[in-house]
Formats: structure tokens, sequence, C-alpha cells
């Protein structure tokens, strides 16, 4: 498809009939929505007329009329690009929309943030305050008047190993610490029990494995309430624990 200029440049020939059919044919349908050519046109019908009326004498020789329209043919063209120019005002949606779509962005952002923030908070308040509670049943185990004491050694080791249990049965807590416990072999744990007073089975408490140093601590905060115990032991069991005692028991206090 020709741009506009070079349809117009052919504004004289279509009107001396020297056009050919299909460029003619183009040239009408621009016709139909071009205002200007179409003006262009009608100045140079009225031009052509006048010419015919004040022209005195014999027409030009059919040659000279043909180099004319060689001449007319051969002139060349010049190619004019149009640049449309838009307002600037027609660019305000477009840069409004891409406003807001950054603007939606960073305040997701910032929300995506504040919630992983509020939900560490959270979490860290929950941690806080569980180790809150933890520490409180530890003294209550230890220090309130309504707890037993329990010492736990063993005369099968050097040095001897300790191990001091306090429970108390209103609330089924019980904490116990241990020191000079020996190693233990590979995919083995110790294991605390409550032996009742009343002669019902073992109760098991809990699994735990000595540090470096042969320290060890259990807390359990989860254990039947108003049980009185007879005696408290501890024996190694495989990792997991078990739901009774193997022999031989490491240590027992009562």
């Amino acid at each position: 498809m020709r741009d506009h200029q070079q349809i117009s440049d052919d504004l004289v020939l279509y009107a001396l009939r020297e056009l050919p059919q299909e460029q003619a044919a183009e040239l009408r349908e621009h016709l139909e929505d071009c205002p200007q050519c179409r003006r262009e046109l009608d100045a140079i019908n009225s031009n052509m007329a006048l010419l015919a009326l004040s022209t005195v004498g014999s027409h030009a020789p059919q040659r000279s009329r043909e180099r004319l329209l060689a001449a007319v043919r051969k002139e060349p063209r010049r190619a004019r690009g149009f640049v449309m120019r838009r307002p600037w005002w027609s660019f305000v949606p477009s840069f409004a929309a891409v406003l807001l779509a950054a603007f939606g962005l960073m305040l997701w952002r910032e929300n995506v943030t504040l919630r992983h923030r509020l939900e560490a908070s959270q979490q860290d308040s929950s941690q806080k305050q569980a180790d809150l509670e933890r520490s409180k049943m530890v003294v209550d185990a230890l220090t309130s008047p309504e707890s037993s004491h329990f010492s736990l050694v063993s005369t099968k080791a050097q040095p001897v190993p300790e191990g001091r249990a306090s429970y108390m049965k209103k609330t089924g807590t019980l904490v116990f610490t241990a020191q000079h416990l020996q190693p233990l072999p590979p995919q083995k744990t110790y294991q605390m029990w409550l032996i009742p007073a009343s002669g019902a089975a073992p109760m098991p408490c809990g699994t735990f494995k000595p540090d470096a140093n042969g320290m060890a601590s259990l807390v359990m905060s989860n254990m039947e309430k108003d049980i009185t115990p007879k005696m408290f032991a501890v024996t190694i069991e495989s990792d997991g624990g078990s739901e009774t005692p193997t022999m031989p028991i490491i240590m027992a206090g009562a």
C-alpha cells in the first residue's frame, strides 16, 4: 500500500487519464477517505479547464505531449514520512495505569513483609511464653513444699553416677538431673521410670541422653496427676524408649 504523498503525486496523471488502471483504482479508493486529495484534484481539474479555454491555435504535437507525460512520470517522487504526533494528554491513562500497577506491587510487597514479621513475632512470643511456663514448672517442682525429692545413685561405676528427681504429684510434673553418666552404646538411650506405691506397673517418664561431660536433664509436665511414687529408676533402652523396663536397673532412688 502506497503512502499519502505517493498517491498525491499521481493526481496530475490521474486527471490526464494517464494513470494505469490498477493505480487509478487505488487512487479512487484513497479519494473517498481523503478530503485533502479531493481538493487538490478539484484544483487540478479547474486549472486544466481554464488552460483549455485560454488556449488559442492548434493543438500541441502528439510527440511533445508524450514527452511531457514521460517527464512527469520520471520526476523523482519525494518520500515523505508522516509522523503522527499524539498530544501529551493522550498518554495520561497509560501512565496512570503503570503508576497504579507499581503502587499496587509496592503495597503487596510491604504487606508480605509485614505479615512475615508478624508471624515471626507471634512465634517468638509463643516460644517465650512456653519457656516461661516451663521455667515456672521447674521452679515449682524444685522448691514447692508439696514436691518429693529422690536421690538416685549407682555403686557399679566410678565416678558414681548421681541423679536427683523432684516430683509434684498435684501437677504431674517431674524434673530430673544427673551427672557422671556413662556413655551409651549406639542406638541406646536412658529411660526414667516411676514405680507406683500402689504396686501398679512401672510408668515410663521419658528418655534422655547425657552430654560429653556425663550431664543430663529431663523435664516432664504431662504425667498422670496424683500418682504416689514408691521410687524412681533408670534403665537403658533402645532409641525411642520402651513400654516396660529392661533389666538391669542402672539407677534407682526411693
